[in-house]
């Protein structure tokens, strides 16, 4: 992101025109720069009315994450729906129960083993981290530690982790007590319980995500738009320079 925008400022900066060679042209020139170059400087993360949460939704094939976010999106639910094939990616804005503007960027991973190599680049800087399994499939939800693992190994702690027991329409098939040992394990990690097909807690789900506390996140949001914003006035400096060797060239002095 922080590319973008410098090489946006940069090109503002570089379309000062060389021809400008009355002082007042000059003047001007550089106002309209410096106004173009002011909105497009980072916007201020502690200033922002939306929060943007960026979820990875991780798990085995056939857990249903994909209907899991079908019925949070659309609220629909397709019993014929096949595993996801590589990616897909979702954005939905919503006001939580407690009145917070959230916008959340949710990555749908696929999860057969043929697909992993692919998720590091799509799970860098997730905020969150949803690990589904299937209450009626006892291996989906042994597999859950190699989940933990991997995304640990990519991510270390900066992602946090939400703990989905999915399909809870069906008929159970893991035991309460290991779920339970599962979660002491791994810090006790938020769980819930949810039903694609008919929808429960599926809302709940995504205001429990809401609701987490980002505080570390937010830090580093503050910390990337001070690093941006520095990079960006760096560069308006920059150009007042250019402009100020232009003047000295055409014999014109302020």
């Amino acid at each position: 992101h922080v590319r973008g925008r410098k090489s946006r400022g940069e090109a503002v900066i570089d379309s000062v025109s060389p021809h400008s060679t009355t002082r007042a042209n000059l003047q001007n020139g550089v106002r309209e720069k410096m106004s173009e170059l002011e909105r497009l400087l980072p916007q201020d993360p502690s200033t922002s009315a939306i929060k943007t949460i960026k979820v990875v939704m991780m798990g085995d094939s056939c857990a249903g994450k994909s209907a899991i976010l079908e019925r949070f999106i659309s609220n629909t639910f397709d019993d014929t729906s096949t595993s996801t094939i590589g990616m897909d990616f979702f954005s939905k804005q919503f006001t939580t129960r407690s009145g917070k503007n959230i916008r959340l960027q949710v990555w749908d991973t696929a999860g057969q083993e043929r697909f992993r190599q692919l998720m590091p680049s799509y799970i860098r800087e997730a905020a969150v981290a949803i690990l589904v399994f299937d209450l009626s499939n006892p291996r989906s939800f042994a597999n859950l530690d190699s989940w933990v693992l991997f995304m640990r190994r990519q991510r270390g702690d900066k992602t946090k982790l939400v703990l989905v027991g999915n399909k809870s329409d069906n008929e159970r098939s893991v035991e309460p007590s290991a779920v339970l040992q599962f979660l002491i394990d791994h810090d006790e990690v938020p769980y819930i319980e949810t039903s694609a097909r008919t929808g429960e807690n599926v809302v709940e789900l995504f205001e429990t995500i809401a609701n987490l506390p980002f505080e570390d996140i937010e830090k580093e949001e503050e910390e990337e738009y001070i690093r941006d914003r520095s990079r960006t006035i760096r560069l308006s400096v920059s150009g007042s320079k250019l402009v100020e060797e232009e003047q000295a060239r055409n014999g014109c002095s302020c």
